[in-house]
């Protein structure tokens, strides 16, 4: 069932529906302290050390502004946006007043903008969290099959889990850099332990962080829908063994041999729905208890059915992509899952080996970090046998009457309609990689961004309003900002690519304009000179002071131009691991990529209920823009961009 357009805002368009008084409440955090900050808990010292956001100069925001719309607009809406900043710029005028609200608000703390971005952007945002806000992660396809086999491998990688745990609750994590600068490890601590809870209008976010005589003990294991709490330590707080873990699986296993109403489809939801299954759920005590056992558990383990033959038409890779975004459906496994849960880990009798992980906490680098440690250990040739425990796993008991029945039913019809409406394919360009690029002096993102720019401008004749994620952890509590793609030297190399009658020199030239552009902006961007938060936090502190909200910042072209028909992000992996969400925008994509040494691997997303978007004829047209690519880089010169 397609959703409806106004269901599929952009973010801009989220801004404008949201009550004046929806952005002042405060977060909750942890269900033993309220309102304590994660940066309280986290013992990284260096953190302390990190500059605070910045908000930039606003003669310098409204500029960039205007330079990067310039290629998305009509020169009659061009001049209204340059009206409209001017008017806003205005010597003693509404800028100026909330330029020193916010300059105020960055003094008084840690980072102006993080409330904001965590309760707008993903807290109050309604719409279920799979494929809207939960990205799924696949790493490669491993080799083993069958039941047996999937039960080993889940249990070690339970293990490098912990093990990974331990270095968290340690301090002995090495701190991540970006060249000489320290990054925030803030999100580090928001990964295990951690869970989304659905509320009234916002939801919260529990943490229970590790290292505490009162930390969690235990994950949640979902199989054949049974949920079931696994502890992971002995009673002097040692980590069990894989093959202890291996034998309390295989327990799990045999209790769950037939499906179960699946209780976790529930967390599929539209928030609103979910919030009110779930305030029926926690009047009963039995239900209470268990769903604050899977709130305080490390994290989910999904054991899976195997999905490869479900779609005999796709490619193994684009079926299993599916399964770690969405679960495949009500009928496969979607209600083998727990979305609210910040990471979840799963694994399937086919070699799959996959992650979903609920988007609130933290971005993918931190996410990646966590696989890259485990995913290689996991092929290392270990042979584990089933070890004796004293204590069996507790399968969670839910008492479900008629209410909480008819609300799965409606769940799992609800999910299933939002899934046949994704079209999610896996691409891998095996032509050439990083390696590649950076041999021809080029940035590899930079490169893959414009040839994003140039393969939609083959589809489509024009070009469109593109969001990639750029980096803010150089700042105390950074989350991303915006990094705008499409610019006027895009634009430029788009055009000239499509004509026959600009030499091949001419347009390496241009190329190497959009190149050297997009690498510009990218930098001022993890520099905290981005435009799109301050914008975003302008238009909030008006909210909060109860000031109209500035003309140029609920015009239509401040609207036109941040409608993300482009989505995407890179998050490297080491080891192949490859990210996949939905597209944020009705006629949209969303792209996320891996850039590696040999190839280009990309999660490529549409809607199928959008008759202008295909994400197979997108693939193909940017396979041959990378090659074309590479063939201007090849003529020289070699100056680096």
């Amino acid at each position: 069932m397609p959703l409806p357009v106004l269901s599929r805002l952009s973010f801009a368009a989220r801004q404008r529906l949201l009550p004046v008084n929806s952005i002042v409440l405060k977060q909750c955090i942890s269900e033993k302290q309220p309102g304590t900050s994660v940066l309280d808990s986290c013992p990284y010292s260096t953190m302390q050390n990190l500059p605070r956001l910045p908000v930039p100069p606003l003669s310098q925001t409204l500029q960039k502004f205007l330079i990067s719309v310039k290629p998305l607009l009509p020169l009659e809406k061009y001049k209204h946006a340059t009206e409209l900043v001017n008017k806003f710029i205005h010597p003693g005028g509404v800028g100026e007043k909330l330029q020193h609200l916010l300059e105020e608000r960055a003094k008084n703390t840690v980072n102006w903008l993080e409330e904001w971005w965590l309760n707008i952007a993903y807290l109050e945002y309604r719409l279920p969290v799979p494929i809207h806000v939960n990205p799924g992660i696949l790493m490669p396809t491993l080799s083993f099959r069958g039941s047996d086999e999937q039960l080993r491998y889940a249990a070690r990688l339970i293990a490098y889990v912990i093990e990974y745990k331990k270095m968290i609750d340690e301090a002995t994590l090495p701190i991540d850099r970006l060249g000489k600068s320290d990054l925030c490890m803030k999100q580090f601590y928001r990964i295990l332990g951690c869970c989304r809870i659905p509320g009234d209008k916002r939801d919260g976010v529990l943490i229970h962080p590790g290292g505490k005589p009162d930390s969690p003990r235990h994950i949640t294991v979902i199989c054949n829908g049974h949920i079931h709490s696994l502890d992971v330590y002995e009673t002097n707080y040692r980590p069990l063994s894989a093959g202890q873990l291996y034998q309390q699986l295989q327990k799990i296993a045999n209790l769950s041999t037939e499906p179960t109403l699946p209780v976790g489809i529930l967390t599929s939801e539209h928030r609103d729905n979910w919030y009110k299954a779930y305030a029926h759920l926690v009047k009963d005590e039995t239900n209470r208890k268990s769903l604050e056992s899977i709130h305080q558990s490390i994290f989910v383990l999904c054991l899976d059915k195997s999905s490869v033959e479900v779609n005999q038409k796709a490619s193994r890779e684009t079926v299993l992509l599916n399964q770690v975004d969405h679960g495949g459906g009500s009928k496969r496994n979607s209600g083998n899952r727990w979305f609210d849960k910040i990471f979840q880990v799963i694994v399937s009798p086919d070699g799959l080996i996959g992650f979903n992980y609920e988007h609130s906490a933290a971005e993918g680098p931190p996410i990646l970090h966590l696989i890259d440690y485990c995913f290689p250990r996991l092929k290392e040739a270990v042979s584990i046998s089933s070890s004796v425990v004293e204590k069996d796993p507790k399968k969670l008991q839910f008492n479900i009457d008629g209410e909480t029945k008819q609300a799965i039913i409606a769940a799992s019809k609800s999910f299933d309609g939002l899934i046949n409406d994704l079209e999610l394919i896996y691409y891998e360009f095996p032509h050439f990689g990083k390696e590649t690029l950076k041999r021809l002096r080029s940035s590899p993102d930079a490169f893959i961004q414009v040839a994003f720019q140039l393969a939609y401008y083959r589809i489509y004749g024009k070009p469109a309003p593109t969001y990639e994620s750029g980096s803010l952890r150089k700042f105390q509590h950074g989350r991303t900002d915006t990094i705008r793609s499409c610019s006027s030297a895009s634009l430029a190399y788009c055009q000239a690519m499509a004509s026959s009658t600009v030499p091949p020199r001419d347009q390496a030239n241009l190329l190497r304009s959009a190149l050297a552009s997009h690498r510009s902006y990218t930098d001022q961007v993890i520099n905290g000179e981005g435009i799109d938060r301050h914008l975003l936090g302008l238009k909030f502190i008006a909210l909060e002071n109860k000031i109209e909200v500035p003309e140029l910042l609920r015009d239509e072209v401040h609207e036109m131009t941040t409608y993300w028909k482009i989505s995407t992000s890179q998050v490297p992996s080491k080891h192949g691991g490859l990210l996949c969400f939905g597209p944020v925008v009705p006629e949209g994509y969303g792209i996320c990529y891996n850039p590696m040494d040999n190839r280009l691997l990309f999660a490529i997303s549409t809607w199928r209920s959008c008759a202008e978007t295909d994400a197979e004829k997108f693939s193909s047209v940017l396979g041959q823009s990378l090659e074309d690519g590479k063939r201007l880089l090849e003529l020289g010169p070699t100056s680096k961009l």
